[in-house]
């Protein structure tokens, strides 16, 4: 069985002022994003991880970082900035506020019906369709398991991307990644699976706190 820890990044400046924060922006981890990360290294810090994953963003490297620097393993631990991880590219919108973006039949189907904007609108904002990044991203997750078939793997990311590899992986139509909530910023999803192939969701969007391997 392998196991895979999820953490979408610390909260950002992008996140803290409420714009698209996509594959094509960076900005640095506020001090609340610094503390979850450290929460989180705290809660893990006695799993011995077989492999860490990153996006190549700053935002997510900074976190891994900061999460493994309280691991007692972290020696051993290979950190590898994996491209198939990047956050969802979002074109003309990143950076922006949902205001100055003023598109609403657009952003209407963004958030709602994700498969409706890539055949209507991914193009026309210079935006990466969800199927795109779960085309790139899927593969990052079935290898790895793979590779490591009773490993345990930490894996930073993104909050859209989390949102359609936990659709995608867990059985699910594509188009139903709007129906379930966005990871919070440094919580701890888990996913296992016994063969590369078919995932299964142990816990979803959890606190790192004392209690949070107690409970899995």
């Amino acid at each position: 069985m392998t196991e895979f820890y999820l953490v979408r990044h610390g909260q950002t400046e992008i996140n803290q002022k409420g714009a698209f924060n996509g594959g094509l922006v960076d900005s640095p981890l506020t001090a609340k994003g610094v503390a979850g990360a450290h929460a989180v290294g705290a809660a893990l810090a006695g799993v011995r991880f077989t492999q860490v994953l990153s996006s190549p963003l700053p935002r997510a490297l900074t976190t891994a970082q900061l999460i493994l620097a309280a691991n007692q393993f972290s020696t051993h631990t290979p950190l590898q900035a994996v491209w198939g991880l990047n956050e969802m590219r979002l074109g003309q919108w990143d950076g922006h506020t949902i205001k100055h973006v003023a598109a609403q039949e657009a952003l209407d189907l963004y958030f709602h019906r994700p498969l409706e904007f890539d055949a209507d609108y991914a193009a026309q904002y210079q935006i990466e369709p969800y199927e795109a990044v779960a085309r790139r991203a899927v593969p990052v997750f079935e290898t790895a398991a793979l590779a490591h078939p009773t490993g345990q793997i930490l894996v930073v990311g993104h909050g859209l991307l989390f949102q359609i590899l936990l659709t995608v992986l867990s059985g699910q139509p594509l188009g139903r990644l709007r129906t379930t909530p966005m990871l919070k910023n440094t919580t701890v999803t888990k996913l296992t699976t016994a063969n590369g192939k078919h995932f299964s969701v142990a816990f979803r969007d959890r606190q790192p706190d004392a209690s949070l391997l107690e409970q899995a």
